[in-house]
C-alpha cells in the first residue's frame, strides 16, 4: 500500500498509508456532521480529499480544520469503531491508544495546518502558488502526480488520484 500525505508550497508531508488517510477523512466527515456548515463544508470533504485547495480557499480551510479539531477533541478514541472507518492494523501509523480522536488524527490535522501556512508563505515570497493537496508521497509516483495538470484534478469524479 502506498504512503500518502499532503503537499503544498515547498513541502511534502508523508503521513502514512492510504487507509490511514481514509480514516482521517472519515474523522473529518464525522466532525463536519456535528458542525453547522456553510459553503465552506466542501473544502475538506471534496477539495482536499479529491482535488486541491485553491489559494483563496486556504484561510477558510484553516478555520474549518480548527473547528474539526475542536469537535474531534470531544470524542474519546475508544468510542470509535476504527475498523469500520477503514483502519487496517497491518499498515498503520495511527496510535489508537491516545485519548481522543483529535489526538489519534493529530499528525494529519497538524499536517494540513502546516501545509496551508507553507503554501501561503511560498506564495507570498515567490508569487507562485503551489496547491495544497492530498498525494501519494512515495517516489516516483509523487513526481508523476506533482506534474499532473490541475485541470485533471478539476475534472476528477469518483476516487481521488491517491487511491488509484
Amino acid at each position: 500500500m502506498p504512503n500518502v500525505g499532503f503537499c503544498g508550497g515547498s513541502e511534502v508531508r508523508d503521513l502514512g498509508s492510504a487507509s490511514d488517510m481514509e480514516v482521517f477523512f472519515k474523522g473529518v466527515d464525522l466532525a463536519c456532521s456535528r458542525l453547522a456548515l456553510d459553503d465552506d463544508s466542501g473544502l475538506l470533504i471534496d477539495r482536499l480529499y479529491r482535488r486541491y485547495l485553491r489559494l483563496e480557499e486556504l484561510a477558510p480551510t484553516a478555520a474549518l480544520i480548527g473547528s474539526v479539531r475542536d469537535i474531534l477533541t470531544t470524542i474519546p478514541a475508544d468510542a470509535i469503531e476504527w475498523k469500520a472507518m477503514g483502519w487496517k492494523p497491518d499498515c498503520t501509523r495511527l496510535d489508537l491508544s491516545l485519548p481522543t480522536v483529535a489526538d489519534v488524527l493529530g499528525r494529519h490535522l497538524k499536517g494540513v495546518e502546516n501545509l496551508i501556512r507553507n503554501a501561503e508563505a511560498f506564495n507570498e515570497r515567490f508569487k507562485t502558488y503551489q496547491p495544497v493537496m492530498t498525494i501519494i508521497s512515495d517516489l516516483p509516483r509523487f513526481v508523476k502526480d506533482e506534474t499532473r495538470p490541475l485541470a485533471n484534478y478539476d475534472a476528477l469524479e469518483g476516487e481521488p488520484m491517491w487511491l488509484r
